[in-house]
């Protein structure tokens, strides 16, 4: 099944992120960050886990089941088996996937809208008011040129920070520096 899966989404047929993307909320995403499953999409998690459990299984039985009598013991044997390599199979999983963690990193980074809050900016237009104004920002050493506005009004080279995104003016609300240090804040 797995194999039909990527076979599909190779040519271009499916979603290879099909929404799979572990966020910090939630329990099952809790349970994926304390196995150590987190960090790559998770078809490919769930891919190799199945792979592990499968192979483990499958093993056990070849070289084990024939030495158990068949009947209810057979079939205890069985369940015991498919534990056990549920088990082993998160283990040899998060190993895998350790190092696959920094090849995903950059897909996991968050919107820039929220990674820029906070970002200190210095005013390169005359003023900054609640209409208009242009500051430059530094994100990631990528220099950014944005459109911002202020409740307090801010003059040219002014340091102040940004704390809001205007998504219908594609601007940002920003404060000065000094009342954002000092926890003050009129916008």
């Amino acid at each position: 099944m797995a194999i039909v899966y990527w076979l599909i989404s190779l040519i271009g047929l499916g979603d290879v992120d099909a929404d799979g993307d572990i966020d910090a909320s939630g329990d099952f995403s809790g349970l994926m960050v304390t196995l150590g499953l987190q960090g790559v999409p998770l078809p490919l998690v769930l891919t190799l886990l199945f792979l592990w459990a499968w192979l483990i299984s499958y093993f056990a039985d070849l070289v084990f089941g024939v030495l158990v009598p068949e009947g209810l013991l057979h079939w205890l044997y069985g369940v015991a088996v498919i534990a056990i390599a549920l088990i082993a199979s998160v283990f040899c999983t998060s190993v895998i996937i350790r190092p696959l963690r920094p090849l995903f990193r950059r897909a996991y980074l968050p919107p820039l809208q929220k990674r820029i809050i906070g970002t200190a900016c210095v005013v390169t237009s005359t003023t900054v008011t609640e209409k208009k104004g242009r500051a430059e920002a530094l994100l990631d050493g990528v220099h950014l040129v944005l459109q911002v506005r202020s409740h307090t009004p801010l003059a040219h080279r002014e340091r102040a920070v940004l704390i809001e995104h205007i998504p219908d003016k594609n601007a940002w609300w920003v404060v000065p520096e000094s009342e954002f240090l000092a926890g003050h804040s009129a916008g």
